[in-house]
């Protein structure tokens, strides 16, 4: 979670640094840099991908977890297989 939100903290600074260096050319005299707005559109690009892959990572190991504690708290108690109730309150 933390790498998903980390990755959707640093998009806003690539994103003015193409606005202002790349295309208002600020940084060199006010001629825009493709190269420079291409290159940090992959980057972009890359973090969104890494930041995607972070969030799925997270819903794993979250779904890990709630199984792995729905089964401890499960075999606790025994279950049957018999229709009719068992004699166990809850």
């Amino acid at each position: 979670m933390v790498g998903e939100v980390m990755m959707d903290l640093v998009q806003p600074g690539i994103m003015s640094r193409i606005v202002d260096d790349g295309v208002l050319g600020l940084g060199n005299g006010g001629a825009g840099d493709l190269h420079l707005i291409l290159v940090l559109g992959l980057q972009m690009i890359a973090l969104v991908l890494f930041g995607g892959l972070c969030g799925s990572l997270n819903n794993v190991f979250v779904h890990l977890s709630g199984q792995n504690i729905g089964k401890s708290s499960v075999s606790e108690r025994p279950m049957t297989s018999s229709s009719r109730p068992s004699s166990v309150s809850w």
